[in-house]
């Protein structure tokens, strides 16, 4: 028991406890929310993306700001835009040319990029910026939707403006909005004279008309005739424009389609009954085998057709020819120009446009040339040919492309240099080429997806730093059905794995797959069709945003 103390001795004090500090005085001192809005941005202008993402997580007045589109517009120009002006200048004087790589808020003054310089439309900068990352990353999502009832026919596909077009013999034309693929937008029937053999669509083509938010569809038929359809995207529903026949009733195997057409075209008003189609132009070839490309464009007052044929030459192999017929407006032929590959595959860079006349045939070609041996021989005819002026691809059964620079000038036609491009592991079945330069792949085996960026190649065509750069990118994406996973930020790469699983349907159902194409791509997708063995085939999308 302890002892009470004693009552008449004083307790001594307790010691004493330090001093409690402010809680104002224990906190770091917050310097940043004093600023304004347009000192923060002027801030947050110069961190890194990296930083810049973790900024938007600090509170919401950060999430705004560091979210901010002008903040982000000048990210993408630093980082897309301004150096491709750099590039694209090497070896002109840099005096004249400083003011161009100084930033301008004007989209319409940036190099190639007027398609996002629309009129009463904003664009999403951060969203852009991420799609170009994903594209220069091969980051993307897939996924794969079966087409309902396998048709007994051929199925033809085409990609345009978002949207998917599929023709057969069994269900007629059909419009799937690529970016709700699961169910058929629209449908039309093919209707038409004779057995249902001669029903049968044998080429499809689609074209973009803005102005009237049509697209137009072309379908060529065994019998020789083709048909004009139209798809309204505002009503989403397909109708036939027109039917054309053909006296030679020879089947149509290529077709190709472009719009806006000249403004006193009867098929650019839907509600005027159209003109009766006539027969412009007719070229005839002895030798053109398969594969074989069709465009067409508008430059100026002119309507340009061109021709990509292959064709077998003694000296250097598989080569190319292309043939042009120009038009005025009224329809009338003004021109017809043609060139070959030949020079071009024997190392010689054209400065001039050829002489060659459209009556020359392909296989002839400057005595200078039989002298050297060809720097770019194929034995075997390519799979594929792409043509987007002025740029011209063709993949190999040897793992690799060729690309080629065609020049079309007042003055002629020629192809400037060539060069062949290695990337792929086994054969490469199909390739498609965009008129600003970048190219998508395919590989007969194991769903190999290759992107490429041709535009500073062509610049550095004859030079060895051509043979040394990286110019391709193959496509790694992740499952739609895998959610975001932890350690991924916004613009973060889906990560490689060992597993097909991860991989997706481009290598995990390799073993199924017996044909797989690609047919088309636009800025923000890529589309491809795979077949398996039990004849079903489904629409791969794979998503860049």
């Amino acid at each position: 028991m302890s002892k009470r103390p004693n009552e008449g001795t004083l307790s001594a004090p307790p010691p004493s406890k330090r001093s409690r500090v402010t809680r104002a005085g224990n906190r770091t001192a917050d310097r940043l929310s004093s600023l304004s809005d347009e000192i923060l941005l002027h801030i947050l202008s110069y961190l890194p993306i990296p930083s810049l993402l973790i900024c938007q997580s600090v509170s919401r007045r950060f999430h705004i700001l560091a979210g901010d589109s002008e903040l982000w517009k000048r990210k993408y120009y630093s980082r897309w835009v301004r150096p491709r002006a750099r590039r694209l200048a090497n070896g002109k004087r840099a005096s004249s040319l400083r003011a161009k790589f100084q930033y301008s808020p004007k989209v319409s003054t940036w190099l190639d990029h007027s398609h996002l310089a629309k009129e009463g439309i904003a664009t999403n900068w951060k969203r852009q910026y991420r799609l170009r990352h994903n594209w220069s990353k091969g980051a993307c999502r897939v996924s794969e939707v079966a087409f309902p009832q396998p048709p007994r026919s051929p199925l033809l596909v085409d990609f345009c403006a978002g949207y998917v077009f599929t023709a057969d013999s069994d269900h007629g034309l059909r419009a799937w909005d690529s970016g709700n693929p699961k169910s058929c937008l629209a449908t039309v029937p093919f209707d038409g004279p004779g057995p249902q053999s001669a029903n049968a669509p044998t080429a499809l083509a689609a074209s973009r008309c803005p102005q009237r938010d049509l697209v137009y569809v072309a379908v060529g038929f065994e019998s020789g005739r083709f048909s004009i359809y139209h798809l309204d995207t505002t009503a989403s529903q397909l109708k036939a424009h027109s039917s054309h026949g053909d006296s030679a009733g020879a089947a149509i195997t290529a077709i190709a389609l472009s719009f806006p057409v000249p403004a006193n075209d009867a098929a650019s008003d839907t509600s005027e009954p159209p003109q009766k189609a006539h027969r412009l132009a007719s070229l005839t070839g002895e030798s053109i085998l398969t594969p074989m490309s069709l465009s067409i464009r508008v430059t100026g007052g002119e309507i340009i057709s061109s021709v990509v044929f292959s064709f077998f030459h003694i000296g250097c192999g598989w080569s190319l020819g292309i043939q042009e017929v120009h038009f005025n407006q009224r329809g009338e032929q003004i021109a017809s120009r043609l060139t070959t590959t030949v020079d071009s595959q024997y190392g010689l860079m054209s400065a001039s446009p050829s002489t060659e006349s459209a009556a020359e045939s392909p296989n002839s070609h400057r005595q200078n040339s039989t002298s050297i041996e060809p720097s770019i021989s194929h034995h075997e005819p390519p799979t594929s040919v792409s043509y987007s002026h002025p740029y011209l691809l063709s993949s190999h059964r040897d793992n690799t492309l060729t690309v080629y620079l065609v020049v079309s000038t007042a003055d002629g036609l020629y192809v400037k240099g060539g060069q062949r491009l290695w990337g792929h592991t086994s054969s490469v079945s199909t390739v498609q080429v965009s008129d600003r330069g970048k190219a998508v792949s395919v590989s007969s085996h194991g769903g190999e997806i290759r992107i490429w960026e041709l535009e500073t190649l062509i610049s550095l065509f004859g030079t060895a730093k051509a043979f040394r750069e990286e110019r391709s990118i193959q496509v790694s994406p992740e499952k739609e059905k895998q959610g975001p996973r932890e350690g991924l930020t916004l613009l973060s790469v889906a990560p490689h794995s060992e597993t097909g699983e991860s991989r997706g349907p481009a290598e995990g159902s390799c073993q199924e797959c017996q044909k797989r194409g690609c047919i088309g791509f636009d800025d923000e997708r890529v589309l491809l069709v795979r077949e398996n063995q039990l004849g079903t085939r489904f629409l791969e999308l794979y998503d860049f945003t």
